[in-house]
Protein backbone atom coordinates (compact mmCIF):
# COMPACT_ATOMS: atom_id res chain seq x y z
CA UNK A 1 0.00 0.00 0.00
CA UNK A 2 2.66 2.54 0.79
CA UNK A 3 3.91 2.48 -2.64
CA UNK A 4 0.59 3.26 -3.94
CA UNK A 5 0.41 6.40 -1.99
CA UNK A 6 4.20 6.66 -2.85
CA UNK A 7 3.36 6.84 -7.08
CA UNK A 8 0.19 8.87 -6.16
CA UNK A 9 2.60 11.53 -4.47
CA UNK A 10 5.28 11.61 -7.73
CA UNK A 11 2.51 11.88 -10.06
CA UNK A 12 1.49 14.59 -8.00
CA UNK A 13 4.89 16.22 -7.47
CA UNK A 14 4.90 16.47 -11.03
CA UNK A 15 2.06 18.28 -11.95
CA UNK A 16 2.93 22.06 -13.04
CA UNK A 17 1.18 24.95 -11.95
CA UNK A 18 -1.53 25.33 -13.78
CA UNK A 19 -2.56 21.43 -12.84
CA UNK A 20 -1.35 21.96 -9.19
CA UNK A 21 -3.89 25.37 -9.80
CA UNK A 22 -7.08 23.35 -10.66
CA UNK A 23 -6.02 20.48 -8.40
CA UNK A 24 -6.40 23.02 -5.14
CA UNK A 25 -10.17 24.51 -6.78
CA UNK A 26 -10.82 20.98 -7.17
CA UNK A 27 -10.12 20.15 -3.60
CA UNK A 28 -12.00 23.25 -1.99
CA UNK A 29 -14.80 22.58 -4.61
CA UNK A 30 -15.07 18.98 -3.48
CA UNK A 31 -14.07 19.56 0.10
CA UNK A 32 -16.90 22.17 0.41
CA UNK A 33 -20.20 21.65 -1.49
CA UNK A 34 -22.52 24.75 -1.06
CA UNK A 35 -26.00 25.05 -1.30
CA UNK A 36 -28.80 27.01 -0.16
CA UNK A 37 -32.39 25.93 -0.38
CA UNK A 38 -34.86 28.93 0.18
CA UNK A 39 -37.93 26.76 1.29
CA UNK A 40 -35.76 25.29 3.93
CA UNK A 41 -34.95 29.34 5.19
CA UNK A 42 -38.67 28.71 6.48
CA UNK A 43 -37.61 26.78 9.86
CA UNK A 44 -35.88 30.06 10.98
CA UNK A 45 -38.93 30.28 13.07
CA UNK A 46 -38.61 26.89 14.90
CA UNK A 47 -36.22 28.53 16.49
CA UNK A 48 -35.70 29.47 20.04
CA UNK A 49 -34.24 33.42 20.69
CA UNK A 50 -30.53 33.03 20.20
CA UNK A 51 -28.20 36.08 21.10
CA UNK A 52 -25.14 35.27 19.13
CA UNK A 53 -21.61 36.43 20.30
CA UNK A 54 -18.85 36.64 17.15
CA UNK A 55 -15.08 35.51 18.12
CA UNK A 56 -12.74 35.60 15.06
CA UNK A 57 -10.76 32.58 15.51
CA UNK A 58 -7.26 33.57 15.14
CA UNK A 59 -8.17 36.32 18.08
CA UNK A 60 -9.89 33.90 20.58
CA UNK A 61 -7.11 33.73 22.91
CA UNK A 62 -8.35 36.75 24.61
CA UNK A 63 -12.17 35.58 24.78
CA UNK A 64 -13.37 33.93 28.00
CA UNK A 65 -15.88 31.15 25.82
CA UNK A 66 -18.69 30.81 28.93
CA UNK A 67 -18.96 27.44 30.54
CA UNK A 68 -22.29 26.62 29.66
CA UNK A 69 -24.10 24.53 27.18
CA UNK A 70 -25.07 26.27 23.76
CA UNK A 71 -24.97 25.92 19.94
CA UNK A 72 -21.88 27.01 17.29
CA UNK A 73 -21.15 27.77 13.71
CA UNK A 74 -18.33 28.29 12.13
CA UNK A 75 -18.35 31.59 9.20
CA UNK A 76 -15.87 32.81 6.85
CA UNK A 77 -16.19 36.57 6.20
CA UNK A 78 -13.98 38.64 4.33
CA UNK A 79 -13.70 41.70 6.10
CA UNK A 80 -12.53 44.44 3.87
CA UNK A 81 -14.21 48.18 3.66
CA UNK A 82 -14.47 47.43 -0.11
CA UNK A 83 -17.03 45.00 0.36
CA UNK A 84 -20.54 44.62 1.55
CA UNK A 85 -20.83 42.09 4.84
CA UNK A 86 -20.64 38.29 4.09
CA UNK A 87 -20.69 35.24 5.89
CA UNK A 88 -20.79 31.69 4.36
CA UNK A 89 -21.94 29.26 7.19
CA UNK A 90 -19.68 26.27 7.16
CA UNK A 91 -20.46 24.41 10.09
CA UNK A 92 -23.06 23.97 12.84
CA UNK A 93 -22.54 22.40 16.03
CA UNK A 94 -23.56 21.84 19.27
CA UNK A 95 -22.22 22.06 22.81
CA UNK A 96 -23.33 19.63 25.51
CA UNK A 97 -27.37 18.14 25.75
CA UNK A 98 -29.40 17.05 28.24
CA UNK A 99 -27.52 14.39 29.05
CA UNK A 100 -23.95 15.95 28.01
CA UNK A 101 -21.66 18.50 30.44
CA UNK A 102 -20.14 19.79 27.12
CA UNK A 103 -19.54 23.48 27.12
CA UNK A 104 -19.45 26.24 24.29
CA UNK A 105 -15.59 26.57 25.85
CA UNK A 106 -14.54 22.94 25.75
CA UNK A 107 -16.19 22.76 22.45
CA UNK A 108 -13.81 25.12 21.10
CA UNK A 109 -10.94 23.91 22.70
CA UNK A 110 -11.24 21.53 20.72
CA UNK A 111 -11.06 23.18 17.27
CA UNK A 112 -8.03 25.01 18.62
CA UNK A 113 -6.06 21.27 19.43
CA UNK A 114 -5.26 19.80 16.53
CA UNK A 115 -6.06 16.24 17.54
CA UNK A 116 -9.61 17.56 18.09
CA UNK A 117 -10.55 17.96 14.87
CA UNK A 118 -7.93 15.74 13.37
CA UNK A 119 -9.76 13.17 12.41
CA UNK A 120 -12.97 15.35 10.35
CA UNK A 121 -11.26 15.90 7.50
CA UNK A 122 -13.85 18.78 6.38
CA UNK A 123 -13.13 21.02 9.68
CA UNK A 124 -9.69 20.38 9.29
CA UNK A 125 -9.41 21.56 5.11
CA UNK A 126 -11.51 24.40 7.15
CA UNK A 127 -9.28 25.85 9.42
CA UNK A 128 -6.50 25.07 7.18
CA UNK A 129 -7.29 27.27 4.40
CA UNK A 130 -9.68 29.62 5.61
CA UNK A 131 -8.34 30.18 9.33
CA UNK A 132 -7.72 34.14 8.79
CA UNK A 133 -11.21 34.69 7.42
CA UNK A 134 -13.03 32.30 10.27
CA UNK A 135 -15.32 33.33 13.12
CA UNK A 136 -16.43 31.29 15.37
CA UNK A 137 -20.48 32.10 16.30
CA UNK A 138 -22.12 30.81 19.57
CA UNK A 139 -25.11 31.34 21.80
CA UNK A 140 -26.49 29.66 24.72
CA UNK A 141 -28.89 27.75 25.33
CA UNK A 142 -30.38 27.11 29.26
CA UNK A 143 -29.77 24.34 31.01
CA UNK A 144 -32.12 21.57 30.19
CA UNK A 145 -32.77 21.99 26.84
CA UNK A 146 -32.34 20.17 23.88
CA UNK A 147 -29.19 21.86 21.85
CA UNK A 148 -29.66 18.25 19.33
CA UNK A 149 -32.92 20.45 18.08
CA UNK A 150 -31.47 24.01 17.48
CA UNK A 151 -28.19 22.27 16.54
CA UNK A 152 -30.28 20.55 13.68
CA UNK A 153 -32.42 23.13 12.82
CA UNK A 154 -29.23 25.82 12.01
CA UNK A 155 -28.52 22.95 10.08
CA UNK A 156 -31.32 22.29 8.09
CA UNK A 157 -31.62 25.83 7.26
CA UNK A 158 -28.45 26.74 6.36
CA UNK A 159 -27.06 23.31 5.18
CA UNK A 160 -23.62 24.36 6.34
CA UNK A 161 -21.14 22.48 3.65
CA UNK A 162 -18.75 20.89 6.55
CA UNK A 163 -21.83 19.20 8.29
CA UNK A 164 -22.61 15.90 7.86
CA UNK A 165 -24.69 14.20 9.71
CA UNK A 166 -26.39 16.89 11.54
CA UNK A 167 -29.37 17.35 9.53
CA UNK A 168 -32.99 16.13 10.40
CA UNK A 169 -33.90 12.55 8.21
CA UNK A 170 -35.60 14.32 5.74
CA UNK A 171 -33.03 17.24 4.84
CA UNK A 172 -29.97 14.54 5.08
CA UNK A 173 -32.24 12.59 2.63
CA UNK A 174 -32.58 15.13 0.25
CA UNK A 175 -28.90 16.15 0.14
CA UNK A 176 -27.92 12.75 -0.29
CA UNK A 177 -30.21 12.19 -3.27
CA UNK A 178 -28.52 14.97 -4.87
CA UNK A 179 -25.14 14.48 -3.77
CA UNK A 180 -24.58 16.82 -1.49
CA UNK A 181 -22.79 16.86 2.05
CA UNK A 182 -22.71 13.00 1.37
Amino acid sequence: MDSILEDINEEVEGLDEEEAREAYLALLASSFPFVLIPPLFNRKDDLPDLNWTRVKYTDHIDHNFPEQQGVYMFAISIENDNLPPNSYIMYAGKAGDITSRNTIAKRFRDYVNRSGYYNRSRVKKLIKHYSDYLYYYYAEIPDGDSTSAVEQTLADILTPPCCKRDFSATVRTLLRGAGING
